[in-house]
């Protein structure tokens, strides 16, 4: 089954300052998620509980899943030096 999306404007923010090859790839793996959210990414733990993470290459996804709406919540994506330090 399908899923809807929201993107937040810090993901937006954040994409826009991408090169053009990781947009892609960032765009390709949404997609994946759309497709099925829970074997796409890994669900992170302690204070981010409830928010799920997905790898593409040195970059993060960080995303939110809604189940009773169907809906994918698109947080942020940086590099996966920097996004952990910003969520806490």
């Amino acid at each position: 089954m399908s899923y809807n999306f929201r993107i937040t404007s810090t993901f937006i923010k954040k994409r826009k300052r991408l090169p053009k090859t990781i947009k892609k790839q960032i765009d390709k793996a949404m997609k994946e998620l759309l497709c099925d959210p829970y074997s796409a990414g890994f669900e992170l733990v302690g204070n981010l509980e409830g928010l799920w993470k997905k790898r593409v290459g040195k970059y993060r996804i960080i995303y939110e899943i809604n189940e009773i709406e169907k809906v994918v919540i698109f947080h942020t994506v940086d590099l996966r030096k920097k996004i952990y330090r910003t969520l806490r």
